[in-house]
């Protein structure tokens, strides 16, 4: 099976705004410098829990600001977590395509269930971000 390059990925598509929704600094940091590495990715940004991702990226979409194509969601995180985050992001009148992963390090059935009912079994990860992983995401992309 051909697995396309870091090199082809990166001159076939970029991701011009990528978030990482995550309260853990280390898994911020590695996260950041993979995606960084595959050169795919304009820019990233990263807020520390759901209730700050959600009061920034509205006020993006208000100030008619690109939203990002791209969210890696944690799933627990203090203040809102990433279900919270979830239900309340889907209520604003998003238009653009976003593509969001759950980036987690939660092996509870009950996650799994729940992100099932929000179609995202498909794009449930275990922490760490790698770089094979965003290959294959980058690949889904194009």
């Amino acid at each position: 099976m051909w697995v396309p390059s870091l090199k082809s990925i990166c001159l076939m598509k970029k991701v011009k705004l990528a978030c990482l929704i995550e309260d853990d600094d280390i898994m911020v940091l590695i996260s950041k410098k993979f995606m960084a590495a595959t050169g795919a990715f304009e820019e990233i940004i990263s807020f520390k829990n759901g209730k700050e991702a959600y009061d920034n990226l509205k006020a993006m979409l208000e100030s008619g600001k690109p939203l990002p194509e791209l969210i890696f969601l944690d799933l627990n995180m203090p203040i809102w977590d990433g279900w919270i985050f979830l239900e309340e992001f889907k209520r604003l009148p998003v238009t653009d395509d976003i593509t969001f992963y759950i980036l987690t390090s939660s092996i509870s059935n009950e996650d799994f269930e729940k992100a099932k009912i929000h179609g995202l079994e498909e794009r449930y990860l275990m922490k760490p971000l790698g770089i094979n992983t965003l290959r294959e995401i980058l690949s889904t992309l194009l």
